[in-house]
């Protein structure tokens, strides 16, 4: 049979059972809870040196008002506020994009994960019509869980993620040799059986595209020249203001702003680490009832 000769060799190794398995990826979830506060302080310290350098820059642009003359200060005033006007245009269209951007590929995912779900749901509906004789089929698609969980919630001990789906041609074929093991009796086996690679076809889709959309995050450069063009106008800020208490002030709340941005920038732009991340509870259910109906 394919069917199982594929099953074996995708089943675990040797003295490891099934609830063993979901024991071990219960204790993976809280070391992941470590890695996710460590990819935190990550974003909180890239934050940190926008809101430092903007802050250096606006305190540079007031000191660089005392190497100027009074004359030269009020004949380029008319200049630098036009300038700083259009930098702070750029600004704020291209940080409202990126975070517009990362918003979308969180809640992206968060819907593909849903359908996921719901695409594993049918499966195990529709096979259940075929009693015991779709067990090979239903322990394939539970390792197959299983290799989607360590991808998006890996151990942090193993190493950072790796989102290439390298598996699919693999993943594809045991199934596909399963189902075609399954010897429909009637007619509603054999609406099942179509419904179920219609189903599993979903099911592959679905991941590549969770995939490629963690694959098009927001580049680093593009970050860094957001943050050169918010470092150039707090610079434009402190050469048209004066130095006080209260100057100081507002430049570190602006400072703190654009740093705010950056980390919802980051945060959300990694779906599956840091503070707004995605739970793998949903999954894990699904995991722990196709376990337990074996």
């Amino acid at each position: 049979m394919r069917a199982a000769t594929i099953l074996r060799r995708m089943e675990p190794p040797a003295g490891k059972t099934k609830a063993a398995i979901l024991k071990e990826a219960a204790m993976n979830s809280e070391v992941a809870s470590q890695g996710h506060a460590a990819y935190s302080l990550v974003f909180v310290a890239r934050a940190a040196v926008v809101a430092a350098s903007t802050f250096v820059c606006t305190v540079a642009g007031i000191l660089a008002q005392g190497l100027l003359t009074a004359p030269a200060i009020a004949a380029s005033k008319s200049m630098t506020g036009s300038v700083v006007g259009l930098v702070g245009a750029l600004l704020s269209v291209v940080v409202g994009l990126l975070v517009w951007q990362s918003y979308g590929l969180f809640i992206g995912q968060q819907s593909d994960l849903d359908a996921l779900g719901r695409a594993l749901a049918r499966m195990r509906y529709v096979l259940g019509s075929f009693g015991g004789e779709a067990a090979p089929a239903l322990a394939i698609l539970r390792k197959q869980i299983l290799r989607v969980r360590a991808r998006l919630w890996p151990d942090p001990a193993k190493g950072p993620r790796n989102i290439v789906y390298d598996h699919v041609h693999q993943d594809v074929h045991a199934m596909l040799a399963a189902l075609d093991e399954l010897r429909p009796a009637n007619h509603e086996q054999q609406q099942s059986l179509a419904q179920a690679r219609e189903i599993f076809g979903r099911f592959i889709e679905t991941q590549t595209s969770m995939i490629r959309s963690l694959s098009n995050r927001v580049p680093n450069l593009l970050l860094n020249v957001v943050m050169g063009w918010a470092c150039a106008l707090f610079f434009g800020y402190g050469l048209l203001a004066g130095l006080n208490a209260m100057t100081l002030f507002m430049a570190a709340v602006g400072s703190a702003a654009i740093a705010s941005a950056i980390f919802l920038i980051l945060e959300m732009s990694d779906p599956y680490s840091g503070l707004f991340r995605i739970s793998s509870a949903s999954l894990d259910q699904f995991l722990h009832g196709l376990t337990t109906a074996d």
